[in-house]
C-alpha cells in the first residue's frame, strides 16, 4: 500500500553507476520544472486498493481466525465457495505486492523532488517514515491488527539506508528474498508432509485458540474489542514485520530499480512496444494464475464446488507457500496489463474515474479499516461470524464502488487527500495545502 503518494514522474537526468544502472536524479545548475502526474499509477493503485480491500475484510468478518491460526472461511454455498476462490485466485499474495512496488516507486520520486527543491532526501524522508510509524501502530492497535503501514516505515529506512544501491545487487538481492520466503514455506510444508500422521502430530496441529472466543471479544464490549485487538497485534505486527515484510522489502527494491530507469514513464509514453510487454505480461499472468490456481483449489476444492471436508493444515500451508511464490509473478502480469490499458486512449474515461482514488490511498486504505471495524466489531454493528462469503464479498465491491465515487468528489475540490495533506505536510515541514 502506497502510504504517501508521489508528487509526479522524474525528469530526464540521471547519474549513471559503473554498473550501467542509475542513482537518485542530480540536480543541476538550473532548477527543472515539475514533472506532470502519471495518473496510470494513481488508477493501478485504485485497482490494487480493491484487492488489498478483498484480502484484509477476512480478518474483520471471521476474527476467529486470528485465534486459531487457520484462515479458512466456512463455506455453505456456491456462491460463497467462488467468492474465496476467487479472492485466493485473483488477490491474495498479489495485492500487497503491488502497493509495495509503488511504494518503492515512490521513494524515487519524493527523493527527485527533494533534489528539485534543493534539500536533503534523508530528512523528508525520515519524517514520513516517522509518521507512518505512528499511524501503523494506532491503526494496527485500533483498528486493523494487520496493519502494513508499520512495516512500510521500518523498511523505508532500510531501503532509505539502501538507496544508492546498484541496480544489478538490487535486482539479486530482491530474488534472494523472494527465494527465501518461497524456500521457507515449500520447506515447512514439506517437513510438516513428512511428519503427518505420526503419533501426537495431528492433534497437536488441531490445538490453537478458541474461534467463538475470539469472535465474542471482537463484538462484544469496547473493552474487550480493545484487549483483543491489543493482545492480537502484540502478535501480527512482529509476524508482519519479519514474515510479509521480506516480500515488501523485495517489492521495494524492484520499484526503486523501476523508478531511477523511468521504466513505467516509457511505458505510458509507448516508448516500451507493445508486443515486448505482452511478451512478458503473458507468460507472467499464465503461470501465476496457475500457480495461484493450485493454491485455491488446495484451499477450497474445484470452483463451484461446496461438498467435501476440510482441508489438512499440510494443504493450507502449501497453499500458502503456492500463493506466496505465485504473487510476485502474477503482480508483474497485472502491472503490465494495466499500464497497457490506461495508457490507451480509448480507456482514458476508466483511468480519469480510478485515479482520484488512487491519489488518496491512505485515505481510502485506512478509510477501508474504519468502515470494516464500524460493521464486523463492537465498535457498530457487531456482524462478525454473521455473515456468508458471497456477502462479504458484496461489502467488498460496494465499499471499493463508494470509495472510487467519493474520491472523486473530494479531489475535484482539493489537490490532496484529508490524510494525505498532513503527512506531505510533516514530510516536508510546511503547513498543509488544500487547494
Amino acid at each position: 500500500m502506497s502510504g504517501h503518494q508521489p508528487e509526479g514522474t522524474l525528469g530526464r537526468e540521471r547519474h549513471i553507476d559503473d554498473d550501467g544502472g542509475s542513482s537518485l536524479p542530480m540536480p543541476s545548475g538550473t532548477q527543472p520544472a515539475r514533472p506532470p502526474r502519471l495518473i496510470a499509477v494513481d488508477a493501478l493503485r485504485a485497482v490494487a486498493l480493491l484487492g488489498i480491500l478483498s484480502v484484509n475484510i477476512w480478518f474483520f468478518a471471521e476474527p476467529g481466525q486470528l485465534s486459531t491460526g487457520e484462515f479458512h472461511r466456512e463455506i455453505q454455498s456456491a456462491g460463497d465457495q467462488l467468492t474465496a476462490f476467487t479472492a485466493t485466485l485473483l488477490f491474495e499474495a498479489k495485492s500487497y505486492v503491488v502497493f509495495s512496488f509503488l511504494f518503492g516507486l515512490s521513494f524515487v520520486m519524493q527523493w527527485a523532488s527533494a533534489h528539485r527543491a534543493g534539500v536533503s532526501e534523508v530528512g523528508r524522508s525520515v519524517r514520513r517514515f516517522i509518521t507512518l510509524a505512528v499511524l501503523g501502530v494506532l491503526h494496527g492497535s485500533l483498528l486493523f491488527v494487520g496493519d502494513i503501514l508499520l512495516a512500510y516505515a521500518l523498511l523505508g529506512f532500510a531501503l532509505l539506508g539502501m538507496r544508492r544501491i546498484r541496480t544489478r545487487t538490487a535486482l539479486i538481492l530482491a530474488g534472494l528474498l523472494y527465494g527465501v520466503v518461497a524456500l521457507f514455506m515449500f520447506g515447512i510444508s514439506g517437513i510438516m508432509l513428512l511428519a503427518e500422521g505420526t503419533p501426537g502430530f495431528d492433534d497437536a496441529m488441531m490445538a490453537g485458540g478458541d474461534a467463538d472466543a475470539a469472535v465474542a471479544a471482537y463484538t462484544g464490549t469496547i473493552g474487550s474489542y480493545l484487549g483483543f485487538q491489543l493482545q492480537t497485534y502484540a502478535f501480527m505486527g512482529p509476524m508482519i514485520l519479519f514474515g510479509q515484510g521480506i516480500m515488501v522489502l523485495a517489492a521495494f527494491l524492484i520499484g526503486l530499480v523501476v523508478g531511477r530507469s523511468q521504466l513505467l514513464e516509457r511505458i505510458v509514453a509507448r516508448e516500451v512496444p507493445t508486443g515486448r510487454l505482452v511478451a512478458i505480461m503473458v507468460p507472467a499472468l499464465t503461470v501465476g494464475l496457475l500457480i495461484s490456481g493450485t493454491a485455491a483449489w488446495l484451499d477450497w476444492g474445484a470452483p463451484g464446488s461446496v461438498a467435501g471436508g476440510e482441508p489438512s493444515m499440510v494443504q493450507l500451508l502449501l497453499a500458502q507457500a503456492l500463493t506466496l511464490t505465485g504473487g510476485p509473478v502474477q503482480s508483474l502480469g497485472y502491472v503490465i496489463l494495466a499500464l497497457l490499458v490506461f495508457r490507451s486512449p480509448a480507456f482514458g474515461w476508466l483511468t480519469a474515474a480510478l485515479a482520484p482514488a488512487g491519489r488518496m490511498s491512505l485515505t481510502n486504505y485506512l478509510g477501508q479499516s474504519l468502515v470494516l471495524a464500524l460493521i464486523f466489531s463492537a465498535l457498530g454493528l457487531g456482524l462478525a461470524g454473521q455473515l456468508t462469503a458471497l456477502q462479504v464479498g458484496g461489502i467488498v465491491l460496494a465499499l471499493w464502488l463508494v470509495q472510487l465515487l467519493a474520491s472523486r468528489l473530494w479531489m475535484a475540490g482539493f489537490r490532496t487527500g484529508p490524510l494525505e495533506a498532513p503527512v506531505r505536510a510533516i514530510t516536508y515541514g510546511r503547513a498543509p495545502r488544500w487547494r
